[in-house]
């Protein structure tokens, strides 16, 4: 990908006569640069981890953008009814305002992974090396001082990953976690197709996304919605809600 995007500087420097082919190149090239970033679970710059490996009826449940003051206590109750885990993509900013929520997800048994400092979704797709690193290791030092641990699991906004993202974590030793069924909790409000959607893509392995915060028209929590259903639905069909090892992630 690096050879692609300098190779039309440096054939122009060459061939200077030749710049309207070469820059029609540059302007392909980045195009193509562009979309891998703001594609989600993109792997044309690095692997992204889209389900795990299992020889039973399990799925992995993961909830972004928490702590919320009114979801989180709900959800944690609802998880618990079920006997399911799950692992809360947690954005550092939150985890500092809500840190008691923060530590009830450990307490329950949950497992808490970074989600970006402050979740710059419009900008995270071209974000420079730096201000990742501030997003990434911010993270990791809130959760590190509110839990004494820091997770080596990250899920970018929107699933927008750069090459520079990549490299980052790489240097980390952290894993960039994708998913393979999503309800768009954070664009729909009827619940019903959402969680169609998410079983029409459940399979043993699945990785499953959803939400904390987000509203319907009436004020109701969608995701709670969405995510009671699942819970219902999957454990009558034998399915066990878990959080895989890094061993068993694909």
């Amino acid at each position: 990908m690096w050879l692609l995007l300098l190779a039309p500087p440096l054939l122009l420097a060459i061939d200077p006569q030749q710049w309207p082919l070469y820059l029609t190149l540059g302007i392909v090239f980045n195009l193509l640069f562009s979309y891998s970033a703001v594609r989600s679970n993109c792997t044309w710059f690095g692997p992204v981890v889209t389900r795990f490996q299992t020889g039973k009826k399990e799925v992995w449940l993961t909830i972004d953008d928490g702590p919320h003051p009114q979801d989180t206590p709900r959800l944690l109750a609802l998880l618990k009814r079920h006997g399911a885990r799950a692992t809360f993509f947690v954005i550092g900013r939150h985890v500092e305002q809500y840190p008691e929520l923060a530590l009830a997800m450990v307490r329950d048994g949950h497992q808490l992974a970074n989600h970006s400092a402050t979740h710059p979704v419009a900008s995270f797709w071209c974000l420079p090396t730096s201000r990742l690193a501030r997003e990434v290791d911010g993270c990791a030092q809130t959760l590190r001082k509110t839990t004494a641990e820091a997770s080596r699991r990250f899920r970018a906004p929107a699933g927008m990953a750069n090459l520079f993202l990549h490299f980052l974590l790489r240097e980390r030793g952290m894993k960039l976690i994708g998913w393979s069924a999503r309800g768009y909790d954070g664009l729909r409000h009827n619940v019903e197709p959402m969680v169609t959607g998410i079983l029409e893509s459940v399979e043993p392995g699945a990785i499953i996304l959803l939400h904390e915060g987000k509203l319907d028209g009436h004020g109701n929590s969608v995701s709670l919605l969405v995510i009671e259903a699942l819970l219902k639905r999957l454990t009558l069909a034998g399915y066990r809600f878990t959080v895989p090892a890094d061993d068993r992630l694909l």
